[in-house]
């Protein structure tokens, strides 16, 4: 369990973001000129803009003082809701080739009201005005190698304009997600930044744990990239252990717990969303640690019956399904899984109960019914506790109940994007006519474009199409599919003979990774808005589950370690495969080509 811990920490923090990133900033609402000195006549091929936030209009001439030619006028941001990422300016139609390079910069309309603000006002609101803030520039010359700045010359602006140049060596030529914010960073990490600097975060559409975690490394790093996405490694590194525990209480083996956590370790979708500044991994993190002491709970009640059982466990997993919940809603899916095996569980001991059909329904409510209605509302006081440093900064608890029919609002309304993906093409990965596949980031190495840097998240085929071809088998045995068929054709020819639903009795372990995994998943039939394939997550450990039931139940057969070792080998021989286009790492597109093109999907580029 450790050695697999340190490595999946390994492999997760090696480049998933740069330490040494530039934070001396500037910035202005009106508009400022100046140029700079490259030293020597230099070929510039690419001018590049590190935005911290805001927008603005930058137009560019060449040539020398007193006598420029006009280059052209771009916007520094191309989306509103752009933070801290590169803006690269191709210039090469340009033929720029000078010593010289002159900028008049002019701050436009910048939004920065958090999310929400026109429905739930805050005292953080601020109405639109001309704003930017950038944190250093750069030239790039042909195969993109950096032009050093000489100095800058102030013509009209404020004298920190030249902190534009002074952390040159802080650059990354090109700008990958290594020195940027890609995909939902540019909500969550960018919230983390804002509660660091003690301010309402922007990012409101789900509560805050997970910002303020993310906020923890910021505190400790720095306003980076390493700084946004550590606490993800931190977690999806401690998901391994928790794997190896959730599968040695389950199956009560150590192969049980190995094989959950090593598979756990090579998942494709596990890495990528762990090295990523969103909250995913956090609230995957608290649904295990509630699993764990649930299934505490739930076999010591299969096993001894309610009143010899600890409350104990039930508590401790309602206090970390809370804390997931504060993390991301969807943590609510599992818990509802969980929660139907304890309902199913005192339906079973109501059918031995004598009495009258009031006597039941009386005798239901004492357990589990009522003990989850008076934990819930310790879940409910732990949910708003997280909002307290934003009422700290401002905010009223009023304002923080109406927060939520908002968020209410914006997770059931008509939501639609093209590279959504349905919930049924999750599993296998495949959508007709589109991508299950969610690409995250992409950047080419001009000029060539022989280099690819490309972020997807998918699962790890040796996984998920294994994990889920064995949910349904478990799931056609432990819920006693054929003996339910049996009985209900019987109840429809009204036989006498009538077959027995229990079979050689009931799979207590099969039952619960086939129910919860169900409802984390079969949840989003009803989920109108646009799903992807990420909000699979929370189900991943339960295919993981459904192969670790088989591999613990053959592994003392010959077979049973042979099939075993088979899909290790795959799983890891898969995660080498697939490594450069999960992790970022520069490859060549051919190679994807050539061996990865098993999927319809956006990042096989030229």
């Amino acid at each position: 369990m450790v050695l697999l811990s340190i490595l999946f920490l390994g492999m997760a923090a090696w480049n998933v973001g740069t330490v040494n990133a530039p934070v001396n900033n500037w910035q202005t609402t009106g508009t400022e000129s100046f140029y700079v000195d490259l030293g020597s006549n230099q070929n510039v091929q690419y001018a590049y803009f590190w935005v911290k936030s805001g927008n603005a209009t930058v137009t560019i001439y060449s040539g020398e003082p007193g006598d420029w030619d006009y280059v052209g006028q771009f916007a520094l941001q191309e989306r509103a809701t752009d933070y801290s990422t590169a803006r690269d300016i191709d210039i090469r139609f340009s033929n720029t080739s000078t010593r010289y390079l002159e900028f008049n910069i002019t701050a436009v309309n910048y939004d920065s009201r958090p999310d929400f603000y026109w429905s739930v006002p805050n005292p953080s609101d601020r109405e639109p005005s001309p704003f930017i803030e950038v944190k250093e520039i750069g030239f790039a010359g042909p195969n993109n190698q950096q032009v050093p700045i000489l100095s800058i010359t102030v013509e009209n602006a404020d004298a920190s304009v030249t902190r534009l140049a002074d952390e040159q060596g802080k650059l990354e030529f090109p700008p990958t997600y290594m020195s940027n914010m890609y995909f939902d960073e540019v909500y969550f990490a960018r919230s983390a930044e804002n509660l660091a600097d003690g301010i309402i975060p922007k990012e409101r559409t789900h509560p805050p744990l997970g910002k303020l975690i993310q906020a923890t490394g910021v505190e400790i790093f720095g306003q980076t990239p390493f700084g946004w996405r550590i606490m993800g490694i931190i977690f999806g590194t401690l998901i391994v252990p928790l794997m190896y525990l959730l599968g040695k209480k389950l199956f009560g083996t150590w192969i049980g717990g190995f094989s959950a956590a090593f598979l756990m370790t090579f998942d494709f979708m596990h890495f990528t969303m762990a090295r990523i500044g969103t909250t995913d991994t956090y609230v995957v993190f608290f649904s295990l640690v509630s699993q764990i002491f649930f299934l505490i709970y739930f076999m010591q009640i299969v096993k001894n019956g309610w009143k010899n059982t600890s409350l104990l466990p039930l508590f401790l997993a309602v206090v970390f399904f809370a804390l997931g919940v504060s993390t991301k809603w969807f943590t609510l899916w599992s818990a509802l899984g969980m929660v139907a095996l304890l309902v199913a569980v005192r339906f079973k001991d109501l059918m031995r109960l004598k009495g009258t059909l009031s006597d039941k329904y009386v005798a239901f409510f004492d357990h589990p019914a009522l003990l989850l209605v008076g934990f819930a509302g310790i879940a409910v006081l732990i949910y708003f506790a997280t909002y307290i440093p934003e009422m700290l900064l401002g905010d009223s608890f009023p304002s923080i109940l109406n927060l939520q029919v908002s968020m209410l609002g914006f997770h059931s309304g008509p939501v639609s994007d093209q590279a959504s993906a349905p919930w049924w093409s999750w599993p296998t990965m495949f959508y007709p006519g589109g991508s299950a596949a969610r690409w995250f980031d992409i950047t080419y190495f001009p000029p060539n474009n022989n280099l690819i840097s490309t972020i997807y998240v998918l699962g790890n085929p040796a996984i998920w199409w294994t994990g889920f071809a064995l949910v349904l088998v478990l799931a056609y045995q432990a819920l006693h599919v054929q003996e339910v068929a049996a009985n209900l054709w019987s109840r429809i020819k009204k036989s006498t003979v009538r077959q027995s639903i229990r079979g050689n009795g009931w799979d207590t372990k099969g039952i619960y990774i086939v129910v919860v995994f169900f409802f984390s998943w079969l949840i989003y039939i009803f989920v109108g808005r646009a799903t992807y394939i990420y909000h699979f997550y929370l189900s991943v450990p339960l295919l993981i589950l459904a192969i670790t039931y088989f591999i613990n139940k053959y592994w003392h057969t010959k077979y049973g370690k042979l099939g075993t070792v088979t899909i290790f080998a795959a799983t890891v021989g898969a995660f080498l495969l697939f490594y450069p286009v999960i992790s970022g790492a520069p490859v060549n597109p051919t190679y994807i080509h050539s061996y990865l093109d098993w999927f319809p999907s956006r990042f096989y580029a030229p």
